[in-house]
């Protein structure tokens, strides 16, 4: 079982660190192309990806391979209400300091999140 979680671990870190990966490439290339706040708002996008992903991994994978199941599946269900905070309170804020750069961020945010589609594929 401890086998499992370390697995579980690593895939989390991989993830985020291609999150990373991706979008800072993908906010390079928005500064690039359209310059002004445009490259911050896409940086800021894939923080919207990432910081919630962290948090519901940090919640959810932080028990002991022999913990209880009721306390496992508790840590789930606020893993996911607390990452759906954190979405909703970081794309307002989103909103109202980069309106006008939202394409930027919603595109990057969108491109962080096919990092868990590549990650479903590599690790079937």
């Amino acid at each position: 079982m401890k086998r499992l979680r370390l697995r579980g671990m690593r895939l989390a870190l991989g993830v985020f660190a291609a999150q990373v990966m991706v979008g800072s490439t993908t906010a390079l290339c928005w500064q690039l192309t359209r310059g002004g706040l445009n490259g911050w708002a896409a940086l800021y996008g894939a923080a919207v990806a990432v910081v919630p992903g962290l948090f519901f991994a940090w919640i959810t994978l932080r028990h002991p391979a022999d913990a209880d199941p009721k306390r496992v599946v508790r840590s789930l269900y606020i893993g996911e209400a607390g990452k759906l905070a954190l979405t909703i309170t970081l794309f307002t804020i989103g909103v109202l300091g980069f309106g006008a750069q939202f394409l930027a961020l919603l595109s990057t945010y969108a491109i962080c999140l096919a990092c868990y589609w590549l990650a479903m594929a590599v690790n079937r």
